[in-house]
């Protein structure tokens, strides 16, 4: 049966028009509007999106599909290979194939390559000056926390939160030296970006623009709460500076870390939305243990043990809980004596208690200046001058070489 209503031309009601003639007073009579066909929610039945649908194929003058590619309303033709990159189809024989038996880590093992790192931790806990010890040791190839030595990596580092003051006097107190840091340690102190990274897209792509132009391997955002612009207790600030940042940073194979403070309630971890936590491949969370101070003559040593722990995990690949001491000398004027700073790990396995060993040799060969003798040389050079240098010839050659070889690579 034909409803009445379906009609594209609306009934005419004779009394409205006042041709079926009038009321008492004169007016003609009011008639009640037809009821409208019932109708489904406002939604694209296709994509399950709000009318009206912003999906290319819906919008006026849409795309259509062609045997070589997808037709977009200016005429302008995606080729199919385009398409294909915009979704990747995984090659499950070839993802068979591959490797995973042997751990891409970086210095340290507390991340891999390419992952997307938070730590977090109380003001003034240290972050940074661990981040930054463990940086020129990436940077220079050295070993860090008794791990084994590693190729030199290219470092982006992204700063709103220190002066140049606190950036140099830490990078001494490391021994570190400019010819250390120049080619490797990309170093951008309080940078102006357009906008928040989390909602600003001409922020994202200068961001993105530099990591493109330089090809780090870590980019560090320090502090991260520093570089948004939404509400660090709004998830949708976290998700989308994952979605904006994160996501560009893993996909090109780079490992992103950022900085982050406690909350109040440190059993909550991080301040802000537990977004935070879910959108990292892992979060490390620092805190001090315990601090002892010594004075011998004009030398004042600090001692901080550190206990850090792994709250989130996506792959639960490595250890959980690491702890750190970080040991320091101050001489008679206060500041701290160059090389003199360092991160070790307090209970390593023999392995690493011997990588540690080694790298403690070798650091103070290289702040010493010292020349690049064999091992029988390079001991008497040392002994006459005061360098501590090992006994046991297995090992005076394992620093000599590991000496040579930094030293090299800090000369090229």
């Amino acid at each position: 049966m034909t409803n009445r209503y379906d009609s594209q031309v609306p009934p005419v009601h004779i009394r409205a028009a006042g041709l079926g003639g009038a009321n008492p007073g004169g007016w003609p009579r009011a008639t009640r509007a037809a009821p409208e066909p019932s109708r489904k929610p406002d939604v694209c039945p296709k994509h399950d999106q709000a009318l009206p649908c912003q999906h290319v194929r819906c919008k006026p003058g849409g795309a259509e599909s062609t045997a070589s590619g997808l037709v977009l309303p200016n005429g302008y033709q995606k080729p199919v290979e385009a398409e294909r990159e915009r979704f990747p189809r995984l090659d499950w024989d070839e993802a068979f194939a591959t490797d995973f038996s042997q751990v891409d880590w970086l210095p340290g093992r507390f991340m891999e390559r390419g992952q997307q790192v938070a730590l977090v931790g109380d003001g003034k806990v240290g972050k940074t000056l661990f981040v930054h010890d463990w940086l020129w040791r990436c940077v220079t190839g050295r070993s860090f926390l008794g791990d084994e030595q590693r190729d030199p990596l290219s470092v982006l580092y992204f700063d709103r939160e220190n002066s140049l003051r606190d950036i140099v006097t830490r990078m001494i107190a490391f021994g570190a030296k400019p010819v250390d840091l120049r080619e490797r340690f990309d170093y951008r102190r309080f940078p102006r970006f357009s906008g928040g990274l989390d909602a600003a897209p001409i922020a994202v792509a200068e961001l993105l623009e530099i990591v493109d132009e330089t090809h780090p391997d870590v980019v560090v955002l320090d502090t991260v709460s520093r570089f948004i612009e939404g509400k660090e207790n709004d998830a949708d600030t976290w998700l989308s500076l994952y979605r904006r940042i994160h996501v560009p940073l893993k996909d090109r194979g780079v490992a992103g870390f950022r900085l982050d403070h406690m909350g109040k309630d440190t059993d909550r971890g991080s301040r802000g939305s537990s977004a935070k936590s879910q959108d990292v491949d892992h979060v490390w969370e620092m805190a001090r243990t315990d601090e002892h101070h010594q004075d011998d003559g004009d030398v004042h040593t600090v001692t901080t043990q550190i206990r850090m722990k792994r709250t989130h995990t996506r792959t639960g690949i490595g250890d959980d809980v690491l702890s750190v001491t970080r040991r320091g000398r101050k001489g008679a004027n206060g500041l701290w004596l160059p090389g003199e700073t360092r991160h070790e790990l307090s209970d390593p396995g023999s392995l690493r208690q011997q990588e540690q060993v080694i790298q403690s040799y070798v650091d103070e060969l290289l702040s010493r200046n010292a020349p690049l003798f064999g091992r029988d040389k390079l001991r008497q050079w040392c002994s006459e001058r005061g360098v501590s240098f090992p006994g046991r010839d297995t090992l005076a050659a394992e620093v000599t070489k590991r000496f040579k070889a930094q030293r090299d690579s800090r000369d090229v």
